[in-house]
């Protein structure tokens, strides 16, 4: 395999204590780096998110969040199950590349596929004629980014983080300035399915470009049967974890029109986007690190306890700004239809906070191969988040979206006895949580005080905009400062 990325490298004995502080501040730096660069993707989107609610009626933005539910599901199994075992697998780096590239791209193919022609009668039953076009154009290029999957779990297998941060950095910035052009001059539903192909596009010119990485021609059926087995388990979970988080979704748009599914996606996006900033960069640093550990047969506990209280105080802090600011941004900067949906956004951003267990125990049972145990534990969540999804969707849309809320509390509960059960203690886990919830809800009382009285002073112009949110990158900064004096918050969870 190949050597450590030398930026996350420990320092070199002899080197005196300069030479080991200038190594702090290095990792420290590419830590910081890494995070950025990962938590563009869910910024682009999220700025993306913010634009269509500008520009387009909630009945058009419906449509748009309608296909990306069924993409985001072919995109999940992309980054999931084959991607995880290349990650993982502790078998010759060359056969599991080039092995797994064929099996990736088989499944991105008969995916994208068996979208494209599913697409017509997806329209039909969902009652909306213009989604067919905007499914079968999302289709035609998921094949090339489930490519782009592949390149990037290559490069974190070989350790090549800094790379691999770096596409992903510029990926995100391309995708960020070209897509907020495409809307800015051609508001239409239209744009949004551009700003995909950019994204995806210029994501696999870069790993083309910059890495001298290329797909293997060689495939090992003893490997790839190998890779079925572990992957299988995980593939099974993410599609019930996809139930999970979009029954909603789905059953809005089986029963009601796509405006009101719209106000739910957008409202789910104004809090879960925002709030994926952070959890989706922790949630691949946790893959990366428990995979490594365990690899080393060392115990997960305290990876899992790092990771539980830096999450939680990140996730806390994003969804209490959420909830603080979203009422002014429904009425001052979107369109003023999507204030029918600041119910759903409260519920979401709660949620976000609520389900954090599942994203400790993915990357825990993945990186001891327990795949199937995972599938099992989604079953039985996804169940019970589509039959709460169902009784609740006729009270309307803040009753369902709270509904996702609190099934997301039960699981996370659940989750934390099944990682005790499996023999990893949780008791510094639950000690971390405890104390991050503390931190979050003084945070958010602090902000809840303070930007009441810069709007009476500045009002809720940009300049008071403004200030409302430095007021909350100050707090947001001494709550991460008091996190890591008390040992909740560890820089360390940011690297993988």
């Amino acid at each position: 395999m190949a050597a450590h990325d030398q930026r996350f490298a420990p320092p070199r004995r002899g080197g005196g204590p300069r030479s080991a502080r200038a190594s702090r501040g290095r990792r420290g730096a590419a830590a910081i780096f890494a995070f950025v660069a990962r938590a563009t993707q869910q910024l682009s989107t999220f700025v993306i998110t913010l634009l269509a609610a500008r520009f387009l009626t909630p009945a058009d933005y419906g449509v748009y969040a309608l296909g990306i539910v069924f993409v985001t599901l072919i995109q999940t199994l992309s980054y999931t199950g084959f991607y995880h075992f290349i990650v993982t697998a502790r078998e010759d780096d060359r056969a599991v590349e080039a092995t797994s590239f064929w099996l990736l791209a088989a499944l991105s193919v008969a995916a994208s596929a068996l979208l494209a022609l599913a697409a017509p009668q997806i329209a039909a039953v969902l009652h909306a004629p213009e989604l067919c076009r905007v499914l079968q154009l999302l289709a035609l290029v998921q094949p090339v980014a489930g490519l782009g999957a592949w390149y990037s779990a290559v490069l974190l297998r070989r350790q090549q983080v800094n790379r691999h941060f770096q596409i992903m950095f510029w990926q995100n910035a391309l995708a960020l300035v070209g897509g907020v052009l495409l809307l800015w001059w051609w508001q239409s539903l239209l744009a949004l399915v551009a700003f995909r192909w950019l994204r995806v596009l210029s994501a696999q010119l870069l790993y083309t470009l910059l890495t001298p990485i290329r797909p293997g021609r060689g495939f090992d059926p003893a490997l790839a049967w190998q890779a079925l087995r572990y992957s299988g388990g995980l593939y099974g979970s993410r599609f019930l974890n996809f139930l999970q988080l979009y029954a909603g979704d789905l059953l809005l748009g089986l029963m009601f029109t796509t405006a009101e599914a719209g106000l739910y996606r957008f409202g789910n996006r104004i809090a879960g986007g925002a709030v994926e900033v952070v959890q989706q960069p922790m949630s691949s640093f946790a893959l990366t690190q428990l995979g490594a550990a365990a690899r080393q047969d060392r115990d997960l506990s305290a990876l899992i306890a790092r990771f539980a209280g830096t999450v939680a105080v990140l996730t806390g802090g994003v969804a209490a700004t959420v909830i603080v600011f979203a009422p002014v941004l429904m009425t001052e900067v979107f369109n003023p239809a999507y204030a029918a949906g600041i119910g759903v956004t409260y519920a979401m951003a709660m949620r976000a906070v609520f389900g954090l267990g599942g994203l400790l125990l993915e990357p825990a049972l993945a990186a001891q191969h327990k795949t199937r145990l995972g599938m099992m534990f989604n079953l039985v969540f996804a169940l019970a988040t589509v039959l709460a999804a169902a009784l609740a969707a006729p009270f309307g849309l803040a009753v369902l979206a709270w509904s996702q809320a609190g099934t997301g509390l039960l699981g996370t509960a659940a989750a934390l006895w099944l990682l005790r059960r499996e023999g990893i203690a949780i008791g510094a886990a639950l000690r971390a949580l405890w104390r991050a919830l503390g931190l979050v809800l003084g945070y958010g009382l602090a902000l809840a005080l303070v930007w009441p009285e810069l709007q009476a002073g500045f009002g809720t112009g940009l300049v008071g905009l403004g200030l409302g949110l430095a007021a909350a990158a100050a707090l947001g900064a001494v709550t991460l400062l008091l996190g890591w004096r008390l040992r909740v918050v560890s820089l360390s969870a940011f690297s993988g």
